[in-house]
């Protein structure tokens, strides 16, 4: 049977180094959690044998089981890192709703396929948001020249903007479909200050325009491709458009063919002469960019359009890009609606055709948007064998932001009266596990509460906001 294990005499002296072994290369998170529950755990059972308690009650907080919800307020327990805290639960609306899981994360999807609203309902949180401009039409022609393909529209992807309560414009652009000489370039999306601007039109008789994706050039005239990335952004929305190739001789000239829009991932490709002045293909459109946001699984936008050609016409680019058109008088495709895609060029005489719509879609754990506040956190009752006179408390806490006082912004109490009536306990600092504090209370004297055996403990938290947030990792009440 061959052998599972790893022995001392497998690895040559100093065939590992230090620095084959980056900081980050082994996640210790779930083995910290691990160890603070463990500490914990010790310290609490400690307490319990230190101090002869009769019993004691334990959470860890690894579900809300402990937790009595009609009397506590505030408390937002998170299910990743299994605490609670102080807030209020903020919620987003607008756009096409829908939700999935992936990474571990329970995701919100708002899917915007045109002009809407975003509203952030109550609370702070991070938002990611996927912008995409409409793509640039493809180039209208006089009759002798091969038109550009239209760029796809600016792609914008901007991870965990924060983003608090308000109501937010969100535009989707579109592109107009271009006439025989008339031609545009695509309208921009936005949503937040974040910006993807439209596809860059194809050329017919001129160069291609710039845009968030540049046109191809048509077959005639000036042949540099439009610029890409025209917000100037890093990193850049979109990539420049192809050049058409020049005809020789008097028109008409089969060999002006156009050149190939950008896309979000690549550049567009400049027409090629393949025959003197007697053939020629059109370039194809730059290839698109994927994203996963929308549904969880990778599509791919903003392509852009194909250039036509005499003899072959460029294919549209991945991602909602249009096939140009082949040959004389053949006509290209628009681009894919809410793809941003730009279109393809046609052929000698025939008209410009539109690019494809933008999308706007923003994603956010569910969940994530929270108002910071005090909480009051109450456990279920547990009934004492006997009425206790003294009560002890252990628990552990970390800072999501800012740093607790303890006893000013963290309280600790018990009840023997179900939760009638408590006595505060002072805690004290008693060093650290897993990178949790531990705190304690001992020989709480609870002999003057009305008599009662139905133990609870409360933990409290104070002067909570964005820059303080208290996290309560675990409680332990023990009483004699």
């Amino acid at each position: 049977m061959a052998r599972t294990t790893i022995r001392s005499e497998d690895i040559t002296a100093g065939q590992v180094k230090a620095a084959d072994l980056a900081s980050d290369a082994v996640d210790t998170t779930g083995i910290q959690s691990d160890i603070a529950i463990l500490g914990f755990k010790v310290a609490a059972n400690g307490s319990l044998s230190k101090y002869d308690l009769i019993d004691q009650t334990i959470d860890d907080f690894q579900d809300a089981a402990g937790i009595d919800a009609s009397a506590s307020t505030d408390e937002l327990r998170s299910t990743t890192g299994k605490y609670y805290s102080g807030g209020v639960s903020g919620t987003g609306s607008g756009g096409t709703e829908t939700t999935y899981t992936a990474d571990g994360n329970d995701y919100k999807i708002h899917t915007f396929l045109s002009t809407g609203t975003f509203t952030i309902s109550g609370g702070t949180g991070n938002v990611d948001a996927l912008v995409i401009g409409g793509g640039g039409s493809s180039g209208g022609n006089d009759g002798n020249n091969g038109a550009g393909g239209g760029g796809g529209g600016g792609m914008r992807e901007i991870s965990a903007r924060s983003m608090t309560e308000a109501v937010f414009a969100v535009t989707v652009g579109g592109s107009e479909t271009a006439s025989s000489v008339a031609y545009s370039s695509g309208a921009g999306s936005s949503f937040a200050a974040i910006s993807g601007s439209g596809g860059g039109r194809g050329g017919g008789t001129t160069a291609g325009s710039a845009g968030g994706s540049g046109g191809g050039t048509g077959g005639y005239g000036t042949p540099a491709g439009g610029s890409g990335n025209a917000g100037g952004y890093t990193p850049s929305e979109g990539n420049d458009g192809g050049d058409g190739s020049n005809g020789e001789g008097s028109p008409p000239c089969p060999n002006r063919n156009g050149g190939g829009g950008g896309g979000a991932g690549g550049a567009g490709s400049n027409a090629q002469v393949t025959g003197g002045s007697s053939t020629g293909n059109g370039g194809s459109g730059g290839a698109g960019k994927a994203n996963n946001w929308r549904t969880g699984v990778n599509v791919t936008y903003a392509g852009g359009g194909g250039g036509s050609g005499t003899n072959s016409g460029g294919s549209g680019g991945s991602g909602g890009g249009g096939n140009a058109g082949s040959g004389y008088g053949a006509t290209g495709t628009a681009g894919t609606t809410n793809l941003g895609g730009g279109a393809g060029g046609g052929s000698h005489g025939t008209s410009g055709q539109a690019g494809g719509s933008g999308i706007v879609v923003l994603r956010y754990i569910d969940g994530a948007f929270v108002a910071f506040n005090d909480m009051t956190l109450i456990s279920n009752a547990t009934t004492a064998e006997a009425v206790p006179t003294k009560g002890d408390l252990v628990m552990t806490y970390t800072n999501g932001a800012g740093t607790a006082t303890v006893n000013t912004d963290i309280k600790g109490w018990a009840s023997r009266d179900n939760g009638t009536t408590y006595t505060q306990f002072t805690l004290t600092d008693d060093g650290t596990t897993g990178g949790h504090t531990i705190l304690t209370a001992h020989d709480l004297d609870i002999s003057a509460q009305p008599s009662g055996s139905a133990m609870r403990y409360k933990v409290t938290t104070h002067n909570q906001s964005a820059a303080k947030e208290t996290r309560i990792q675990a409680v332990s009440l023990g009483w004699s």
